[in-house]
Parts: structure tokens; C-alpha cells; sequence
């Protein structure tokens, strides 16, 4: 009887019986090591009719101390099943005996035919193990059929309307949840109006992704997803829309009118109708958490529209609730591990939650996390969550920080001044059981306008020692980083360990600048528009005329002596997009007005759109977003501030004037709301 003939309900005829030990329970004195399979189900996502696929099995007795029989091997159909195109090789034809640690690995080969349903059965092994002498163990196998299919999360990119000169991003994932491999044959195009783009994803095209699995994607990200990041800049009155285009290979997703390639099509606006749910991730891997622990992971999420975003509900596949669980904080008074009341979030709003994985045995679990919403869109937003429980203990993340060439003891949280260096430093993490052989750094939030970067430190050239990083504040605010460890039997601390660096301008007058580009297609790069920012002595300076001037001509880092008593300098000059620059100012003179301007030096990319922060004795006091300044050669003539040396303070004259050409050698204009003031030296200036 050939393969083709066998019927579904049969038993496949290559199991391998092997001799049963003494005992009422079939259990030989002394042999009762402990099994693992790997992996705990074999699946074949698509092989070629005619072509053979091959899959392996491994055995493991992972006992410490005890011996372990393996007796019997053999592939079956099941309930409903069908095996009659797989096959077991190098199964052993007598019992077998394994040492501790030691293994037997079996080759599960797949010979798909045309015309034959997909195969779905199950390997059968009988062993010593305790646990598996009433029933043995089970290892599903599944072929799954060939079929991709295409799957973008979100299926709606949306955006909360903004002004010219704001931006944000969302990232587009796009997984194959299909049983075949996902051909995307060329690079994601956008279509549609022009305040959306979409980042380069640096991949070569055609690309293959596998049927996803969330752990083979946390391992290999790229075989199994597409991230598309879109950004949303708005030119206009930001109410463009648009749509990705995306070619595959699943022509059934719509229907495809032409042979194998089917047009994919996710819609792309700026909502200002309806709510709007977003959060950081669609899939959440615990990784290994030890029996015992609990494994967590934080969950934010984002109203994204321009309406109150209501979650009415947040839960768990109800199968997994014994080893999954949710910490819903202020959400979940009662505890019972539901939200008591609506939670709304206004628009740009988000918040956090935590899903917890506490196991009790060996192996993977998975389970559907659902948060349930009034996006139309998105009513029930599916989060797959995996994780694996194993033998061992978390290692300890702690994340200390420092200021560079300050004596200080290292702390979780400290407050340095904009371009300190900070030493972060992860050497005081620790492992019980082991030790910690990687850390990994991440920023979690850093102050509008700026992306911070960590970087080795200062004598690790070769970037050798992962445990420290260091950062550069470069504008004044919050900045909060991460570290999560991992010891050498691959578990990662429990909790990760968090440093709060606030950076705070420790002179008297501390003015920012950055800016943005909506058409620079990467303003992290080293070509971009240049803006400078300029501040002037009112009185005996003029606009780009030295020395009363200080702007990138005269940065006056040396502390000109003419400057009496001041000492202004300009301490960060960018030329390559979205800036920051600064001027601080440690000793103003006392009834004194200084101008403050931005000049558009050259325009690479359309309208630049600045924005000013001015900083008096640390604390914000002045601060005006996103001026559009369309040319080279456009200046904004943005404020005046006025020093009182009795009071060690003040006051900040906002001016907003525009000139189309760089008004150099002219007196910064003495304004009305200047004179005003009544403050001293106003109306004698010039």
C-alpha cells in the first residue's frame, strides 16, 4: 500500500515498539530520569509537491542525577488526522537508555503530494518519565498547508490631527498569519497627499516571511515581519489621507485578478472624527521566566484620535489565566484583575498596564490579550503574548548613573546640567544561579525635539564593555533609560532596572533651539537644513555684527572680556537638521535686554519649523513652537529678555517678527511691550 492509499484514520505502520521493563506500571527500578521534547510540536509551514521537507525532533533527559528510558516511537494520525505523507527517521529499534543531559534526536520527514489534504497527527513516545507513564508523551505535528496570509497591524494607520511644523510616527507591522511562506516582492510604496512618507526600511526586496510564531520572532525578527514605519508631518491643515501599497504573494487576500501578485491596500489619514487605539507592539515576548517568578511586561497604549478614547475592558484568553495574569494599577481597585470602570484617555493621551507570566512548570505558553475599546476601527485589539517557564532564577538588573569627572556616588536618579556627560553604569547587576553575559540599554523617554543616544563610553573605543553607556544630555528636561540583563542560561531580570536623569540648565539665561524638516526624509543624518540662533547685547550690539553678537561666527567660548560681566556663549552649533543649539548666559548684566533670533542659514528641505525655549535660573519660562521659516534667509526676530540683578530674575518680551532677509548690522527692534514695561534702559537702548 503506497502513502497516497493510506486513509486517515490509520495508524502509520513505522511505529516502533520497543521492550517494555519489569513493573505493574512499566517502569524499570531506578530509570525515572525526566523527558523534554523540542521543540513541543513539529510544524511544516509549506514544502514544494514532489520535494521533501524535514523537520527534528530532540529528546532530552534533562534530570540531573537520574537515567532515562526512551521505549517506544511512533507517528499516528489521531482523531480526524491524516500522516499518510510524513515519516519518522533514525528511530531507534530497541529501548534506550539516556544519561543525564543526553539526548536522541528524530528526523520527521514531509513529502507532500498534489491533491491531498494537509497532514495533521501526532509522535507518540513512551518513557521512564513518572509523568508520562499513564499517558505517554505527545508531540503534535502539523503541515499546516502552504497558503500565506497577509496581515497588517493596524489594519488602519491613523494619526491625531496636528498643525504644520508637528509630527509623529506610527509603525505598521505586516505578519504572515497564514501556513506558507509570505513573499513581499518589492519595497512598501505610499500614495496620497503629502504629509505622510514612509521610512526607509532597509531591507532588499523580494523578501520571505514565515508563518509568524512569536517566539521565531523574537530570535529572528526579519524572517517573520515587515515594520514599516509612517510619518505623519503635516504641511497644510494636516487632513490629507492616503494609503500603503504592498504586493505579496497571498492572492486570496483580496482575491487577485492577475496570477500571483495581489495589491495590498492600508489607508493612512489624520482622524479628527472618531477615537483612535495604539500600542507599543502587537506581539509580547516574556522570554524564559524561572518557575517560581513572575515575568512582566508593560503594555502602553495611546488615544490616537482626536476623541476620548474609551477601554471598556481588558482580559486574557480565559485558558491561560492560570499562568497568565494582568497588573492593572489604579484601572483594578477591587483586584479581581478587571478594569472597574471605563478608563478614558484624551487625545494624545496614554497610559500603562502589566501582563504577568507566573509558571509552575516547564515549557511555552501563549495567550490573546484583548483590549476592548470604542475604536470602530479596532474594537477588540489582539496582543499575542508567549513566554516560557523553565528551571533557574532571574537575574538582578541595576542601573546606576553618574555625572563624568564629578566625585558623587552613583544613583538611580540625579540632576545634571545639559551637555554633562553621564556615565550609566550596569556593572552592580547580579545572578544567584550564574552569571549575567548581556545588557541591553534603551531609552525610554527623552524631552520633545530631541533623540537621545547612548553611546560607549569615552575609553571603550571597541565597544567591548556593554555593561556602561553614556549620554549627553543636550537639552534641558526629563530623560529616563533602562536596563534589562540576561545571564548565561538565557533569563533576563524579572524587572528591568530604571535611571531618571533630569537635565536642568544650571545658568541663569539658558535659551534652546531645535527644529524640524517635514520633507528631510532622515533628520538623524548628517544632511539637513541649518538654522542658528542668535542672541544679541541690546545697546551696543547689533544683529551678525561681532562682538556684541554671539551666534556660530562668534560663539564666544573663549569669554571675551568685552562681554562685562556677562560670559554668554554658544555652546552646540548643528548644521545638519533638527538641531539642538544653545546659548547660555551665567552672569547677565544687571537692567540689560538681549535679543533673541533664529536665522535660516541654508534650506535643504522646503520650511524648516523652529522652536525657541528660553530657560531662566532652571526653570522653562519662554517657550514657542514650530515658526516656519520657509527660505534661506529668513529670520525671526523671536523675544527679549531682561535681566534685574536685585531680583536674580526675569521677564521674557515676547516679539514674533519675521524679515525676509538677514537683518544685518540693524538694532534689534526696542518694541512697544518693551517700552511698556517701564523697566530700566529701555527707551534709551539706541
Amino acid at each position: 500500500m503506497t502513502k497516497q492509499m493510506m486513509t486517515a484514520a490509520s495508524v502509520l505502520a513505522i511505529a516502533i515498539l520497543f521492550s517494555l521493563g519489569c513493573g505493574s506500571n512499566g517502569v524499570t527500578a531506578g530509570n525515572v530520569g525526566e523527558i523534554q521534547a523540542s521543540p513541543t510540536q513539529v510544524a511544516f509551514s509549506s514544502v514544494d509537491v514532489g520535494t521533501t521537507g524535514v523537520e527534528t525532533l530532540t529528546l532530552t533527559n534533562i534530570d540531573d542525577d537520574e537515567p532515562l528510558e526512551v521505549r517506544a516511537i511512533e507517528l499516528r494520525a489521531g482523531d480526524d488526522g491524516y500522516v499518510g505523507e510524513l515519516e519518522l527517521v533514525g528511530v531507534p529499534d530497541e529501548t534506550v537508555e539516556l544519561e543525564p543531559g543526553e539526548q536522541i534526536v528524530v528526523e520527521v520527514e514531509y513529502t507532500p503530494s498534489a491533491d491531498t489534504p494537509a497532514n495533521r497527527g501526532e509522535i507518540v513516545v513512551r518513557n521512564s518519565d513518572p509523568d508520562y507513564t499513564e499517558q505517554p508523551l505527545i508531540v503534535a505535528v502539523n503541515t499546516l498547508g502552504n497558503d500565506p496570509e497577509f496581515f497588517p497591524q493596524p489594519p488602519e494607520v491613523r494619526f491625531q490631527r496636528m498643525q504644520a511644523g508637528e509630527s509623529s510616527e506610527q509603525n505598521l507591522q505586516i505578519t504572515n498569519i497564514g501556513s506558507g511562506p509570505m513573499t513581499i516582492y518589492e519595497e512598501p510604496t505610499y500614495n496620497g497627499g503629502d504629509d505622510y512618507r514612509i521610512v526607509d526600511t532597509g531591507r532588499d526586496y523580494p523578501i520571505e516571511l514565515l508563518p509568524f510564531d512569536s517566539m521565531g520572532a523574537q530570535a529572528s525578527p526579519e524572517d517573520y515581519t515587515l515594520d514599516i514605519t509612517v510619518e505623519y508631518q503635516p504641511l497644510g491643515d494636516g487632513d490629507d489621507t492616503g494609503t500603503i501599497q504592498v504586493y505579496s504573494n497571498d492572492v486570496d487576500n483580496p482575491p487577485a485578478e492577475e496570477g500571483e501578485r495581489q495589491l495590498h491596500e492600508i489607508d493612512v489619514r489624520a482622524d479628527a472624527e472618531a477615537p483612535c487605539i495604539e500600542v507599543d507592539g502587537r506581539t509580547r515576548n516574556l522570554g524564559q521566566v524561572p518557575i517560581g517568578e513572575v515575568g512582566r511586561e508593560v503594555i502602553t497604549v495611546t488615544s490616537c484620535g482626536s476623541q476620548t478614547l474609551e477601554i471598556d475592558a481588558i482580559s486574557l484568553d480565559q485558558d491561560d489565566t492560570d499562568r497568565f495574569g494582568l497588573d492593572l494599577g489604579a484601572w483594578d481597585q477591587t483586584g479581581d484583575g478587571t478594569i472597574d470602570n471605563t478608563v478614558s484617555l484624551s487625545p494624545d493621551e496614554s497610559a500603562t498596564f502589566i501582563v504577568e507570566f507566573i509558571p509552575t512548570d516547564e515549557g511555552t505558553l501563549r495567550t490573546d490579550l484583548i483590549i476592548s475599546s470604542n475604536d470602530s476601527i479596532q474594537p477588540q485589539l489582539v496582543i499575542d503574548v508567549v513566554a516560557r517557564g523553565a528551571e533557574g532564577s532571574c537575574p538582578e538588573a541595576v542601573a546606576l548613573a553618574s555625572i563624568e569627572g564629578v566625585p558623587m556616588e552613583p544613583s538611580s536618579s540625579i540632576t545634571v546640567a545639559p551637555l554633562d556627560t553621564v556615565i550609566l553604569d550596569g556593572t552592580q547587576s547580579s545572578d544567584e544561579d550564574g552569571e549575567i553575559v548581556s545588557w541591553e540599554w534603551e531609552v525610554l523617554e527623552d524631552p520633545p525635539g530631541i533623540d537621545a543616544t547612548l553611546e560607549p563610553t569615552s575609553g571603550d573605543v571597541q565597544d567591548q564593555d556593554q555593561s556602561r553607556r553614556q549620554l549627553q544630555p543636550l537639552t534641558a528636561g526629563p530623560y529616563r533609560i533602562a536596563l534589562t540583563v540576561e545571564d548565561d542560561s538565557g533569563f533576563q531580570s524579572c524587572e528591568p532596572s530604571e535611571v531618571d536623569i533630569l537635565a536642568i540648565p544650571d545658568q541663569n539665561i539658558h535659551v534652546e533651539l531645535t527644529w524640524t524638516n517635514p520633507e528631510d526624509p532622515d533628520e538623524t543624518n548628517d544632511f539637513g537644513s541649518d538654522l542658528d540662533l542668535h542672541l544679541v547685547k541690546m545697546g551696543p550690539g547689533q544683529w551678525f555684527n561681532m562682538p556684541y553678537a554671539i551666534w556660530y561666527q562668534n560663539a564666544n567660548s573663549n569669554e571675551d572680556p568685552v562681554w562685562n560681566p556677562e560670559d554668554p556663549s554658544l555652546d552646540i552649533d548643528v548644521t545638519d537638521g533638527a538641531g539642538p543649539e544653545n546659548i547660555t548666559m551665567r552672569t547677565p548684566d544687571d537692567c540689560q535686554w538681549y535679543a533673541v533670533g533664529v536665522h535660516y542659514f541654508q534650506e535643504q528641505f522646503g520650511t524648516a519649523y523652529a522652536t525657541i525655549r528660553i530657560y531662566i535660573n532652571g526653570d522653562l519660562r519662554y517657550q514657542r513652537p514650530h515658526f516656519p521659516l520657509e527660505e534661506t534667509g529668513h529670520f525671526w526676530d523671536v523675544a527679549r529678555i531682561h535681566w534685574d540683578e536685585q531680583a536674580s530674575d526675569a521677564t521674557i518680551v515676547d516679539v514674533d517678527g519675521f524679515y525676509p532677509a538677514p537683518p544685518a548690522g540693524d538694532d534689534p527692534e526696542v518694541t512697544d511691550s518693551m517700552v511698556g514695561t517701564a523697566f530700566c534702559t529701555a527707551e534709551g537702548l539706541y
